[in-house]
């Protein structure tokens, strides 16, 4: 039987078990985040302004107005995520600021899986580095907050090897290696179709 981890989801405990033959390494990906809220993933129907390719404003930073290059899903500070498939902690970097990180996890199947607005070194809490392993439906960190107040789980998807997201400006095409997750986010083991307001 695989194996069952606790984590800690305020006061209570939650029982997340990998599912799938060698520690979930097949069927579906497990859903990455841990809340109160309905798994809806947003798309050109529900939420277009937190969907992939969602225009954004201009940015002084990369001197471009920006294109969305991930989703935006809802989500609390504190709020538990974890890894969709088995993998590797690739890297972690900046993200907004200082109360919130980006986590990149390089996937046995391939993907890399940017998890982004974390709380700074909450992996740490679950005993996790650059270079750890971890198992399907286990917990690699908390969501953070955006240094303007607001809390969402910013996931983006990209091709085996990446290191650091890349930025996409709507004057230019899409970073090669950037890909769309809006496919993979509805796959995953805990989604439901549902429309919510």
């Amino acid at each position: 039987m695989d194996p069952i981890t606790l984590a800690l989801l305020g006061g209570a405990v939650l029982l997340l078990a990998a599912t799938g033959s060698k520690g979930g390494s097949s069927g579906k990906p497990a859903w990455p985040i841990i809340n109160k809220y309905a798994q809806q993933v947003p798309d050109r129907t529900y939420r277009p302004a937190n969907a992939f390719g969602a225009s954004r404003p201009y940015s002084e930073d990369y001197n471009c107005y920006r294109t969305h290059g991930g989703i935006d899903l809802a989500g609390d500070e504190g709020d538990v995520l974890v890894a969709m498939e088995n993998g590797t902690i690739a890297a972690t970097q900046g993200w907004g600021g200082p109360t919130s990180k980006a986590l990149l996890l390089q996937t046995d199947r391939g993907p890399v899986l940017l998890y982004g607005a974390i709380a700074p070194n909450s992996w740490k809490e679950f005993k996790l580095e650059v270079g750890s392993k971890v198992k399907k439906g286990q917990p690699i960190a908390r969501l953070g907050v955006y240094p303007q107040g607001s809390t969402m789980l910013h996931f983006e998807k990209y091709e085996k090897g990446v290191k650091t997201n890349a930025v996409w400006c709507e004057d230019r095409p899409k970073p090669a290696k950037m890909i769309d997750p809006t496919d993979y986010l509805k796959s995953a083991s805990n989604y439901y179709d549902k429309k919510v307001s």
